[in-house]
């Protein structure tokens, strides 16, 4: 590659996205630990496997999650139906696939390996909604960027409760095209560096994320079961809209008491009071112990209609005058001059990609810039996704 053709100003659109996204951590006292049984199931209007979590409670600070191994999972109908679940990678997943139907009562059965019982309060499917996407600019706190709000009515009047979740998908494309890649291979006791043809396909990738946290909205005060929520906002300078960018909402009609728990469980974690599953905190669900009426269980059997709709948008078709290149950090090339660099020092190999050497240059000296700049397989996928629409 020829050096007058290297971009010194070139900017990257990847912006830390190989980063994971962080939470607030709560730090306070393991103090009257009680090891509890905690599930978490949301049965739907899906034909699919549904699933069922089931875990203990942990310590605040301890992160690594403690499936309930061994236990038989079932769920009853009140047509007599028994759906059971098997496990699987630390899941509990129906052994055929099954929707959730209008007018029945469904309850969750659990036994333990240790041969302890439990089981829910009897549950029936909530109103079925559609929903619609708007994606349109809009300022949040002073800051410009892009609202998604989700759309709904129902007519009847009786849904008013609603949980939302989403999967957010965003084309990312680095400035360099790389071909070429450095090696290093032994030579002559020793070791020297060679061009070889680089990985294919490193410079588009999509990267999928899912939303965090419990966000729900309610209708009860309102004389309309009509929604407008704002269920994502996105700054105008977040790299993931820089290009392509798609967001998959499902909306979760909720009844009353599965709003209500959900809505407490997020007061008590906003307040620093509860990192669910984990202790202090403690919220009585609707999943009971039939072996020990004392025992608590943290957790809730919910069965909740569901709709989902998908939108996609570019960058130029929220901000048409603007360009998305004047918000991301530069990407700066690099000149290494590995002659001078001994060898346990090859480190650079891991962290930059080669982008070429300019004419009169030593043979030694190559110009290469970081990983993401040039390779976005190093913090993405560069398998297009079967839903995506360009």
């Amino acid at each position: 590659m020829n050096l007058s053709i290297i971009k010194k100003t070139s900017l990257a659109f990847f912006a830390f996205a190989f980063l994971s996204s962080c939470t607030e951590q709560y730090v306070y006292q393991n103090q009257d630990f009680e090891d509890a049984m905690s599930v978490e199931a949301t049965l739907t209007n899906e034909l699919k496997y549904q699933e069922i979590n089931i875990s203990r409670t942990r310590l605040v600070n301890d992160t690594i999650k403690k499936p309930e191994s061994g236990a038989k999972v079932t769920v009853v109908d009140s047509d007599g139906n028994v759906f059971n679940f098997d496990e699987k990678d630390g899941k509990y997943i129906s052994v055929n696939e099954f929707k959730v139907e209008p007018n029945k009562n469904y309850q969750l059965k659990i036994t333990t390996k240790s041969g302890k019982s439990y089981i829910s309060s009897q549950q029936v499917l909530t109103t079925q909604n559609t929903i619609d996407l708007e994606a349109k600019m809009a300022e949040k706190d002073g800051t410009q960027g892009v609202q998604i709000n989700v759309k709904s009515f129902d007519p009847a009047n009786t849904s008013k409760y609603y949980r939302y979740e989403y999967e957010e998908t965003y084309k990312v494309q680095t400035v360099y095209n790389t071909t070429e890649r450095v090696e290093l291979v032994p030579y002559q006791g020793n070791f020297k560096m060679i061009i070889v043809p680089a990985e294919p396909n490193t410079h588009i990738c999509y990267s999928t994320k899912h939303s965090t946290g419990i966000i729900q909205t309610n209708t009860k005060d309102l004389t309309e079961d009509r929604v407008n929520f704002p269920v994502r906002f996105i700054d105008k300078s977040n790299y993931i809209i820089a290009y392509r960018y798609s967001i998959l909402v499902s909306q979760y009609t909720q009844s009353q008491s599965a709003y209500d728990y959900y809505y407490t469980s997020k007061k008590m974690v906003d307040s620093g009071e509860l990192l669910s599953p984990n202790q202090p905190g403690y919220i009585i669900g609707n999943i009971k112990s039939t072996s020990d009426s004392s025992e608590k269980v943290v957790g809730f059997f919910e069965v909740a209609s569901v709709a989902k709709k998908r939108i996609f948008f570019n960058f130029t078709d929220i901000f048409p005058s603007d360009d998305p290149t004047t918000f991301f950090r530069k990407c700066e090339p690099e000149e290494i001059q590995f002659s001078d660099i001994p060898v346990d020092n090859y480190k650079v190999l891991s962290t930059h990609v080669y982008i070429g050497g300019g004419p009169g240059l030593s043979p030694t000296s190559y110009w290469m810039v970081e990983k993401q700049c040039g390779d976005c397989t190093t913090f993405s996928s560069n398998v297009i996704p079967s839903f995506w629409e360009n």
